[in-house]
Parts: C-alpha cells; sequence; structure tokens
C-alpha cells in the first residue's frame, strides 16, 4: 500500500482517541492499551510496505546478461563483450615485433591468432603482411592498418 494511505489512517486513529479521550488519568491498563495499539499499527504498516515490495520485485523485468561470482572469493567476471565489439577484439598475446623492409613493426601472428580467436579468418586482406626467413613463409598481419579497420588489442 502507498504512505499516503498509512498516514491517512494513522491520522484517522490519533484522531479518533483524541475525541473519546477522557480526562487525564494515569491508569497503567490504559498506558498498556495504547502500546498495544500503537504496536499493531506499526505491525500492519510493516506488512503494507512489505507486500509492496514483493509486489515491485515480482513485476521487475529480468536482466539481459546477470553478473556471474567467479570461483575466486569476492571476485566478479565481467559480463561478456557484444558480438560485434567482441569480433574485433585480438589477443594481446599474439602480437609480436616483426623486421620488414620498412623497419620494425608491431603485427599479429596470422598462426596465434587462428589458435586463439576465431575470427582471424575475417581479417582485412590489406593488412596481410607475407614474409619469408629461415626455410619458413608466415603470415602477420600489421597492427596499425587493422587499428584503422577498427580492430583493437585485448589484455589477455
Amino acid at each position: 500500500m502507498s504512505r499516503k494511505f498509512i498516514a491517512t489512517i494513522l491520522a484517522g486513529a490519533l484522531a479518533v482517541t483524541g475525541l473519546t479521550a477522557a480526562p487525564a488519568r494515569a491508569d497503567g491498563n490504559d498506558v498498556a492499551k495504547a502500546l498495544a495499539g500503537i504496536a499493531a499499527v506499526a505491525i500492519i504498516a510493516k506488512a503494507l510496505d512489505d507486500d509492496r515490495k514483493d509486489k515491485a520485485r515480482r513485476h521487475a523485468p529480468a536482466r539481459a546478461h546477470s553478473v556471474r561470482p567467479d570461483r575466486h572469493r569476492g571476485h566478479v567476471a565481467p559480463r561478456p563483450l557484444p558480438h560485434r565489439v567482441a569480433r574485433k577484439q585480438l589477443p594481446g598475446h599474439c602480437m609480436v615485433r616483426v623486421q620488414t623492409r620498412h623497419g620494425v613493426q608491431n603485427a599479429f601472428g596470422q598462426n596465434c591468432l587462428q589458435r586463439s580467436s576465431r575470427h582471424a579468418t575475417r581479417l582485412p586482406r590489406a593488412c596481410a603482411m607475407p614474409t619469408r626467413g629461415r626455410g619458413h613463409n608466415r603470415t602477420f598481419y600489421d597492427a596499425g592498418c587493422l587499428r584503422s579497420y577498427g580492430y583493437s588489442m585485448s589484455r589477455r
């Protein structure tokens, strides 16, 4: 119930007791009756307030993603990234420094990305840097070029 309703009931109860009050006499029986009445009003008000909170809790919309507790005490795992953002996140442990004819550049190794990220097959071909060295043909993706396409490095 609302606060206005409870306030109205309480004001009415106080007005009725004021009208029917006899001249002041200090009888222990009357004091006990008054305390019992006040306690009854307080109990009813508390029950109505609890009922209102329960109804609000039942009709509250469910959350899309809940926060999941991790195994460690007190640690809360973060919510997963939306799919449109997660596919543009590249694992940080795949970044290496590559010596090219233009100097040393930051790049992501194709093999590491394929092992670590399921979106590695969709990387832009314009950023690919094929290299040859020591009998290996490897492909790296230029970090600056990937950044210009909207990719970023995650901290993992």
